[in-house]
């Protein structure tokens, strides 16, 4: 069982093919075309999954063998998961997982895959950028913050005149700072019946946010600390995941608004 484990996940190459083709037979030259690779490429791999009997060829056409098809089926879960970490495993390892309730830890495959965004010393508070058009057109934002950002009241100020229904979820400081420091944004949210939030548990992540087209997440390090990196995601399984994370949130906060 160990070569076969090898051969399936040793080669991004075999692995790819074997993913393509739980989607139905293809002829080669689809095959090159959907992966991207030459002849010279494909055609050792090909080998070496007809040898064990993972994939059988009629004609030009390729197609999963029957245990092939029971072991694929298998093993798309497991790469689901592998992807979420694929890259980002440092942040993931050295980070406070436990804000992540149980449930959605045993779905996590549901985030596909993951970009770690690094923010650059000059932009470390800021909202990134590329993703600023991206939050002008969604209807539905769900925030949490741990931490003030100086960006969160102007943010969410004009997401509300915009028409968005917007759900912030905050520790008790960041509540009350944004409440007394920024009067005409704090007052923005009330006259647009945004949904406020305090949140009072001790097991918390630093910030996340999820919109109808993004996930953002920003997790304490595993000692406490502050890190500006954030993991973002922009799939339908993503933005479910952060819904229900949202929810598992407001479900656990006092709504003052």
């Amino acid at each position: 069982m160990s070569s076969l484990i090898d051969l399936i996940f040793f080669s991004e190459k075999r692995k790819n093919l074997l993913v393509q083709l739980a989607n139905g037979p293809m002829d080669i030259n689809e095959i090159k075309e959907v992966l991207n690779v030459n002849s010279c490429a494909l055609m050792p791999q090909i080998k070496k999954l007809k040898d064990m009997d993972m994939i059988v060829q009629k004609g030009s056409i390729y197609q999963l063998s029957d245990i092939g098809t029971v072991i694929v089926e298998r093993m798309l879960p497991l790469k689901a998961v592998l992807d979420v970490f694929d890259g980002n495993k440092d942040y993931w390892s050295k980070h406070d997982r436990s804000p992540i309730p149980e449930h959605l830890i045993k779905k996590i495959d549901m985030l596909e895959k993951c970009n770690l965004d690094e923010p650059d010393l000059d932009h470390l508070f800021e909202f990134p950028g590329y993703l600023r058009d991206k939050l002008n057109d969604s209807k539905t934002i769900k925030s949490f913050y741990s931490y003030f950002c100086p960006d969160c009241p102007s943010i969410h100020a004009a997401c509300a005149e915009n028409g968005a229904e917007v759900h912030l979820m905050l520790d008790e400081k960041v509540y009350n700072r944004f409440k007394n420091d920024f009067t005409e944004e704090f007052n923005v949210l009330l006259e647009n019946k945004v949904s406020l939030y305090i949140y009072s548990g001790k097991i918390r992540p630093s910030s996340f946010m999820v919109t109808d087209n993004f996930f953002m997440l920003k997790l304490f390090g595993k000692e406490g600390e502050f890190d500006h990196r954030k993991i973002t995601s922009f799939t339908p399984g993503a933005l479910e995941w952060g819904n229900e994370l949202a929810q598992y949130y407001i479900d656990r906060s006092t709504k003052i608004n």
